[in-house]
């Protein structure tokens, strides 16, 4: 890995292990360059749904490619991740998740609405450069 953070792709990709050898079955994803929901897991009668986002962009096009995004490119992330989350709590069909890097940024703005995220039941996987992956409920 040449950057020192993670796409989006290695997010997901990292998650999919951690569920995978925590028992869950990975019904379907989507990398960076295709739609659809993120993860979609199940185990036993859970079912799971993420919303991953990465810390930089990996699309060559982009003005920002190979370069970490910003605290407010992060926050804006963030927020598209936490509002995809609410609505799969409002839809009730399937546990909200997101997935983000473990970043400083990434930690911050998550941290300054952990409590509410908790009161839906929006689960945070946090992803380290490393590729481990640290769950919060």
């Amino acid at each position: 890995m040449g950057n020192p953070f993670l796409y989006e792709d290695d997010v997901v990709r990292a998650v999919i292990d951690y569920l995978e050898f925590d028992g869950w079955t990975i019904e379907s994803f989507a990398l960076s360059h295709q739609h659809g929901d993120d993860i979609v897991a199940s185990r036993g009668e859970e079912r799971l749904i993420i919303e991953a986002k990465g810390d930089g962009s990996s699309k060559n096009t982009t003005a920002r490619f190979g370069k970490p995004f910003t605290r407010n490119q992060v926050k804006t992330h963030v927020s598209v991740a936490v509002v995809r989350a609410m609505q799969v709590a409002s839809m009730g069909v399937a546990l909200p998740a997101v997935a983000l890097p473990a970043s400083e940024f990434h930690r911050i703005e998550v941290e300054r609405i952990a409590p509410a995220l908790r009161s839906i039941g929006i689960w945070v996987f946090w992803v380290s450069i490393d590729h481990s992956v640290e769950l919060q409920r």
